[in-house]
């Protein structure tokens, strides 16, 4: 029989779709200190069908023992979609995530989690229309643009595509605005993250191509890049700040956004000033 906790699991998963037992013990089991009855849920759900549990089968030297994952089934999401009576839970991917990528998804579910967190500072700010990149809008759909909600064709020739490890709305009093959201985990260049992705951005910036994702956000967005510390924000800002759309981007890192409030907080570096700045404007909401 499911417990009020295990369905709140499910929501999560579903939220953010890639977490470890870590982070659903941090989040569904604090009084849980040594982790035994989260794994014991969560084997439960892994044997009901509602939750897939995948080995990690690549590591980063870095990033310490690795231990399994999990992602929600489609089981789940129908069965979250008839309880709370909400189609969109059929929207969530049920799809593994692809091995070696499975540390990016928990770094993504991570700064979900920072900016749901901060959130909750203010009852005037909220986070709304998460988009993961893998959230589908027609599964039945071959080409990715037209089967995932983020995945944006510009143009076919030459090609040009804009793919967001995720995308938000940040309403606050009412006013919206559009987010979108990278990620690095110092796997690649610099400069050959600041050619392949900035072009595709500003873009979507010129044709207002984000009003697709989100028609209530107001005219601009911006892009949010997280590195997992201030040298390697500083050289992502550095490699950005001559490309087209440079004025789009903010960087912080994730240490900062761990420890801080990622909305209220001036925790976010443009490219062409030294002073760190907040999303939101505490005081104004």
């Amino acid at each position: 029989m499911l417990q009020t906790r295990d369905i709140a699991v499910l929501c999560s998963a579903c939220r953010y779709y890639v977490l470890n037992r870590q982070q659903i013990q941090r989040l569904h089991f604090p009084a849980d200190p040594d982790g035994r009855i989260t794994r014991r849920r969560l084997q439960m759900l892994v044997e009901q069908k509602l939750l897939n549990r995948q080995q990690m089968l690549f590591c980063h030297p870095g990033s310490g023992t690795p231990a399994p994952v999990y992602y929600p089934t489609r089981k789940a999401a129908e069965f979250l979609a008839e309880h709370f009576e909400d189609a969109r839970f059929l929207r969530v991917p049920a799809k593994p995530p692809i091995p070696h990528h499975t540390f990016h998804w928990l770094m993504v579910s991570d700064t979900h989690m920072a900016f749901d967190r901060a959130a909750t500072a203010k009852d005037t700010v909220r986070i709304d229309e998460w988009i993961n990149e893998y959230d589908e809008l027609e599964p039945n759909e071959q080409s990715p643009d037209k089967k995932f909600r983020l995945y944006t064709l510009i143009r076919e020739i030459p090609r040009l595509v804009c793919v967001p490890d995720a995308g938000f709305v940040i309403d606050a009093k009412g006013i919206r605005k559009a987010f979108y959201l990278e990620c690095d985990r110092n796997t690649s260049g610099v400069a050959q993250i600041a050619a392949s992705k900035t072009p595709g951005y500003a873009a979507m910036q010129e044709g207002r191509l984000h009003t697709r994702h989100f028609p209530s956000a107001v005219d601009a967005f911006v892009v949010l890049m997280v590195a997992p510390g201030d040298k390697r924000r500083n050289a992502l800002r550095r490699a950005i700040h001559d490309k087209p759309g440079a004025h789009l981007w903010r960087f912080a890192s994730a240490e900062d956004l761990a420890r801080r409030n990622g909305l209220f907080d001036p925790i976010w570096y443009g490219c062409h000033h030294e002073q760190p700045t907040a999303l939101v404007n505490a005081e104004a909401v």
